[in-house]
């Protein structure tokens, strides 16, 4: 079995399909009306657009419901389960609208056949924009993957003894800080900021720095220019990189090495 993409799991993910899937039903709905679907929806004493309305909101509660369930379990979805899955959440879907159509009509027909009739309305009208979702993350998976960054655009890091510890994309790297015999590299991994610590000196680093455009600014700070969003004062007047992080992330730049570092911004 092939590996699901990783931004299939992602938290964006799961709203794109929570906000797509009832927004195109709606709106095709409403547009094209297929099914003769606009005397089956004069369901109890409400007008169509009242009751198509209603569907789109249980479907984007089933939505939520089933895409809660995806994201905690996600680790453990490959490219086929992900299959059955969306298939599972439209049959799902397909009972809930199906109970609303049941409960509203006040008829003794039977509820399965109901569901028969949902069924129809749903898998056909929401393949459509489960298909071109699922397209879209594959696409930008692969461009991904494409762009994925070569070997020698990777940061090797040895500690004192040639050991290999970590190997990074060097467009990752935030900065690199001093920490007695240590060095701390802390980069991006996805959107989270890590980072570890290896036994290493400044000096015996400073080489592969330079070769992956990494700068000196503070004697305990290597920096990646590519990540400073802004150079200012603080409150003390001393100058700070502030960096393109999700938190706010600032680290001292000194005077000796601000000449440079400006110049590259």
């Amino acid at each position: 079995m092939s590996e699901l993409p990783l931004n299939f799991r992602r938290a964006a993910s799961q709203a794109i399909h929570v906000v797509a899937m009832p927004l195109s039903f709606f709106a095709f709905m409403l547009i094209y009306r297929p099914f003769n679907v606009t005397d089956t929806l004069q369901l109890g004493k409400l007008s169509f657009g009242v009751n198509l309305t209603l569907i789109a909101c249980i479907i984007f509660g089933s939505m939520c419901i089933m895409r809660t369930i995806f994201y905690l379990v996600r680790r453990r979805i490959d490219s086929l389960t992900y299959f059955f899955w969306c298939i599972f959440e439209m049959v799902v879907t397909t009972f809930f609208v199906a109970l609303y159509a049941w409960l509203m009509e006040h008829t003794v027909e039977p509820y399965f056949l109901v569901v028969s009739r949902a069924c129809s309305w749903i898998f056909t009208v929401l393949i459509f924009p489960y298909v071109i979702v699922t397209l879209a993350l594959f696409l930008a998976a692969e461009r991904r993957y494409r762009n994925q960054p070569s070997e020698e655009q990777r940061m090797r890091f040895y500690d004192e003894r040639r050991n290999l510890k970590l190997v990074v994309a060097a467009q990752s790297v935030l900065y690199i800080e001093a920490e007695e015999n240590y060095v701390n590299v802390h980069y991006l991994d996805e959107d989270r900021t890590r980072n570890y610590l290896i036994r290493r000196s400044m000096k015996s680093i400073e080489e592969l720095c330079a070769t992956h455009g990494l700068l000196r600014c503070h004697r305990s700070f290597y920096v990646n220019p590519t990540h400073v969003k802004v150079l200012r004062k603080d409150r003390e007047g001393a100058i700070v990189a502030e960096l393109d992080t999700p938190q706010t992330l600032e680290i001292p730049v000194t005077k000796r090495y601000y000449d440079a570092l400006s110049a590259t911004l």
